[in-house]
């Protein structure tokens, strides 16, 4: 064949001079050599162009790396390894830690089925079945009346009050999906209701009980009313207690009332200071009274005996008397006249007694 020829210079190419082109010029994989020297190796330009592929797919991400390295290779175990790893990650997220005074409700693709007590418990994985974890046992707080559109208030009597309070409630501990799903924003529901519920309650009472004696039972009366509208919101919140912190006229007129509830404190205190005096005095003057009515009776029941026993007597004299007038005639004047006259210095003679001369009787009584 023409290209198996060895003699130089009468290739098919034509030409001469094989050697000038580094090699064997008749090869019909060559070029033929140029009066310059110079001719390529077609090989050669093959396989740099063959390189040029190989390093643009490098540069791609693609085939062998610069510089002969090679990518990862796990392997058939490697890919076993990661799967079970990925695995148990799964089934790890139903996994569900309770803490003390926590409770956890368990939700199937957003439907509830369960509530999880404090301890370990598992459900099945996610995103099949999910958990939140509620703290039950934590007492919550909410402020109402941080600005005067919530502070300002109208009461009863038509007087505008300022009144500033605050919730303690807890996350209903049997219910709490009821919180999660019932309710978009627990918190603040229960902060619009209880300044609904305050509102009402103060719009009900006066001025003067909501400054003053009267607080404690609005407070009770707006835990009761709060909590019975939760219950109907099914919110899953526990109202605790309500505390008024402040309730005091506005600042404008606050001066004025606070006078006005010196005076009733003054006049509180006269009034006790009023039934103090009374409380002494009324029941000495009850003991005055009762002491002389008993003196009275007493006096009425001497009288009595007095007025019998002389009424006594006289019938035993008119008896006497009827038995022997004349003897019981003298004897009754000489004991009038013995009363009479016993306590006397003179002493007087009746006409029968003759003519007796005076005699200074006491002198000589004395002596």
């Amino acid at each position: 064949m023409p290209w198996d020829d060895k003699t130089k210079g009468s290739g098919p190419w034509g030409g001469g001079g094989g050697d000038n082109g580094g090699g064997d010029g008749n090869s019909p994989w060559k070029r033929p050599s140029g009066g310059s020297g110079g001719g390529g190796d077609l090989e050669d330009q093959m396989r740099r162009m063959q390189e040029r592929f190989r390093q643009r797919g490098n540069g791609g991400g693609g085939g062998r790396r610069r510089g002969g390295g090679s990518g990862p290779n796990f392997g058939p175990l490697g890919i076993l390894v990661i799967a079970g790893i990925a695995l148990l990650a799964w089934l790890f997220t139903g996994v569900v830690v309770v803490d003390e005074g926590s409770r956890a409700a368990v939700f199937r693709f957003g439907q509830w089925q369960t509530n999880f007590t404090p301890g370990l418990h598992f459900h099945l994985p996610a995103p099949i079945e999910t958990h939140v974890i509620m703290p039950s046992e934590k007492q919550q707080e909410t402020q109402i009346g941080n600005n005067s559109n919530e502070a300002l208030m109208l009461t009863g009597d038509e007087n505008i009050v300022d009144v500033r309070f605050r919730v303690f409630w807890f996350y209903d501990p049997a219910n709490p999906e009821n919180f999660i799903l019932n309710v978009d924003g627990g918190s603040e529901l229960l902060k619009a209701s209880a300044e609904s519920v305050m509102r009402e309650v103060v719009g009900k009472s006066k001025l003067d009980d909501v400054i003053t004696t009267g607080r404690t039972t609005i407070s009770e009366q707006v835990k009761t009313q709060l909590q019975a509208l939760m219950n109907d919101y099914r919110a899953g919140i526990q109202v605790q207690n309500v505390e008024i912190q402040e309730a005091a006229a506005p600042a404008q007129v606050r001066q004025a009332f606070i006078d006005v509830v010196n005076a009733g404190q003054d006049a509180e205190k006269t009034i006790q200071e009023a039934n103090k005096y009374a409380n002494d005095i009324i029941p000495r003057a009850e003991g005055q009274a009762l002491q002389v009515i008993q003196n009275a009776e007493a006096y009425r029941e001497q009288v009595i005996a007095n007025s019998t026993g002389e009424a006594a007597r006289f019938n035993s004299i008119l008896d006497e008397y009827r038995k022997a007038p004349q003897v019981t005639r003298e004897r009754m004047y000489l004991e009038t006249m013995e009363r009479v006259l016993g306590n006397t210095d003179k002493v007087i003679l009746d006409s029968d007694s003759g003519a007796v001369p005076y005699l200074p009787v006491n002198p000589n009584r004395n002596q």
